[in-house]
């Protein structure tokens, strides 16, 4: 993927970012080019060498016709889950590690079936996270505010009230 200086992308795990800059940077004797980049929902910078952007998983952010997949997928009927809170926060949290946004879909949409979460709960602030991210790259590929990409995902998420018992 060819990348340029302004071109917002996905990072894995710190959700939409902006190139901020190209440059090379000399380790160990070697010039490397390194990509500057800055989160947009977090205050954070990250380098990263350009010649392992696909491995560390940065990608281009997904389309309007992508957005539809993936609401439909939040309207899907849950899968159900461990019951168990221990082994149900462990399988959420290796699907976020995956980097994979089908992975967040499915946590967002199993948290949010469960019921209310105080913002405090393990569950909560990883719903919290997970949507940030989710919403961020929606709003971006659907030229919307944050907010109206949030209410969209509630409004998904919760379209089916009663998830699949475990």
């Amino acid at each position: 993927m060819p990348f340029t200086e302004g071109q917002i992308i996905v990072h894995p795990f710190h959700g939409p970012v902006r190139i901020k800059k190209i440059r090379d940077r000399k380790v160990k004797g070697a010039a490397i080019t390194y990509l500057d980049l800055v989160a947009i929902e977090h205050d954070l910078s990250i380098s990263v060498p350009q010649e392992k952007a696909e491995e560390i998983g940065l990608r281009a952010i997904i389309t309007r016709e992508r957005v539809e997949e993936l609401m439909d997928m939040l309207r899907a009927p849950s899968e159900g889950v461990s019951a168990k809170w221990a082994q149900r926060m462990k399988d959420f949290n290796n699907r976020i590690a995956t980097g994979e946004i089908h992975e967040l879909i499915f946590v967002v949409r199993e948290i949010t079936r469960s019921g209310p979460k105080t913002p405090a709960s393990a569950e909560g602030t990883l719903l919290r996270n997970a949507r940030t991210d989710l919403a961020g790259e929606f709003a971006i590929a659907l030229g919307v505010d944050r907010a109206e990409a949030e209410r969209l995902i509630d409004e998904a998420a919760g379209a089916e009230m009663e998830p699949v018992a475990a």
